[in-house]
Order: C-alpha cells, then structure tokens, then sequence
C-alpha cells in the first residue's frame, strides 16, 4: 500500500457508502511551488483531502473545484480534482497580514471578513454545463462547511473528518445514501459517532487507510473497494497559456516586451515557467497564431 491511496467503503446492510484517503507524496508535490505559511498549508492540505473525497464519487468525466474568495489575508485559494483523482492546488495571499494568525486559523479567519468572502464549489463535466454552489463562512471548519453544502446543495448527510500536518494529510468521510430508510437510522447513527469521536491522529496514525477504516468501525462488518491513487498533475500547456496571453491581449504584451525583451508566464499551480520571446509573442497575433515551444 502505497501512502498516496484512497479507499472507498460501504458499511454491510446498511446504506452508509463512504471513503478514505491518504496523501504524502502527491499533496507535498502540489503545495511545492509555493512556500505557503503553515496556517495556510493546513487549510490547502484539508481542502485537498476534503476535495479528493468528494471527486471520489462523481458520476461523470470531469472535474470539482473549490474555491476561496475574499478580502482577508488569503485572497484566493483554489483546489481542483478530476474524476479520475488527478489534483492541483494554488493560493494568492499576504504574508505580512497571515503572519498575525496561528497555525490552526480557521479558514474564516484567512479570508477575512465572512460577509465578504464567499466558498464555491463547482462541478464541471467535460460535456455539460457547470454547476456551482456558495457556501457562507460561518462554520468554524473545512469539514463542517463541506458538510453543510453537502445538506443543502446535494440533500446527503455526510460527516467529514480531515487532518493535515507534519504527519500527511488525510480524511475520512461517511454519507447517508439517499432512499435510506428508517431502518438504516442506526447504522448512519452509528457511522455518524464514530467520526465525531475520532481524533485526527488516528487518520494518519497508518500510512495504510484500510486499517484507518477498520479501526474507526471496529463495530461493524466495512466492505472495502480497490484503492485507487490521489495524484498531482498540473494541466498547464503551451496552448493554454497562448490562448491567456491572446486573452490578455497585444497591447499587454507589447508592455512586457518593451520591459523586459521577452514575455514571462509561470504556471501558478506548478511552478512551470513560459518564456516567450518576441517572435513568439507576436506571433499570436498574427494569421494563424503561430507558436513555438516553451523553455
């Protein structure tokens, strides 16, 4: 078992599905490009986790987003995961205001004021329209807000418990399915407690999520699926970036180009760096578009 995993689970003779994730390797290689503050790294380590359990269990070829907005230190913090778990994360904030919080500062507290600052989850299939639903800042948590979106957005209970740190960054989720009846009441009940009672140090306590489940349902018969593999990709290319440039416009490159002799773009997701020389750049803008290749 590789610590980069996640399992997926059902709960026997009840209708109680949920899932099970493990990241080490894949979430360090997306939060590398940048040198986030530890109160930050937490939030983006948590959504991660939160975002990849939810991308888990998509019907469809495409993608949830998760996005942060506002006017506090963090002004921007966006996670995206395919159905396929490929993820990519980025943030845009003030070191000098985030540096007045403690590590466990809320996600409230990065965006600032909760009147201002909004959490959007969007689900984007490859064919078909985008979906997208607000959250209010008001719950203390990454889980209790994902929970409560869940409820009202989605109409399915679900408990969510998340951790990142030192130790890795890790989650567990259980959702009521719907067209559960009453008969099911103790099971979710059940399932319900048991994550309310588990402490985030049982979640990375294994590299192994199967034996995290095991543990946490020590009272019930737990089916588990095949594990699947959380990755880091960035979906940065040359075309993107020469379709941004042409968005941008002439007048915006020109600029650069009289700056600095050569146009810079780097990927704020990976790192990845975009040099375009004037040749290039122009030639965007001609008949044709015509591009070269990216250093």
């Amino acid at each position: 078992m590789r610590s980069d995993a996640l399992v997926p689970f059902v709960v026997e003779g009840a209708a109680v599905r949920g899932a099970c994730v493990r990241m080490d390797d894949a979430a360090q290689a997306a939060l590398a490009s940048h040198d986030y503050p530890p109160a930050l790294r937490r939030i983006l380590g948590e959504l991660l986790a939160a975002t990849t359990l939810l991308a888990a269990s998509l019907k469809f070829r495409g993608s949830m987003i998760v996005q942060l907005a506002g006017r506090g230190p963090v002004s921007l913090a966006v996670v995206e995961c395919d159905h396929a778990l490929a993820f990519r994360a980025t943030a845009q904030w003030d070191r000098d205001a985030l540096a007045g919080l403690p590590p466990d500062a809320s996600l409230a507290a990065l965006a600032g004021d909760a009147k201002g600052a909004r959490l959007a989850i969007s689900l984007d299939p490859e064919e078909g329209p985008l979906y997208q639903g607000i959250v209010a800042l008001e719950s203390g948590s990454v889980a209790a807000l994902l929970e409560h979106y869940l409820a009202t957005s989605e109409q399915l209970e679900s408990r969510l418990a998340l951790i990142a740190g030192d130790g890795g960054v890790a989650g567990i989720i259980v959702q009521r399915l719907p067209g559960s009846g009453d008969e099911d009441r103790v099971a979710w009940e059940y399932a319900s407690a048991a994550l309310a009672a588990l402490p985030g140090a049982a979640l990375v306590a294994s590299d192994d999520p199967t034996d995290v489940i095991a543990a946490t349902f020590a009272g019930r018969d737990v089916r588990v699926f095949r594990p699947r593999t959380p990755r880091f990709a960035c979906r940065c290319s040359d075309a993107r970036v020469d379709q941004a440039l042409r968005i941008a416009g002439r007048d915006e490159v020109e600029a650069a180009l009289r700056d600095d002799g050569k146009v810079v773009v780097t990927c704020e997701y990976c790192g990845k760096r975009y040099v375009y020389s004037p040749e290039r750049a122009r030639a965007l803008f001609a008949s044709g578009g015509a591009t070269g290749t990216h250093h």
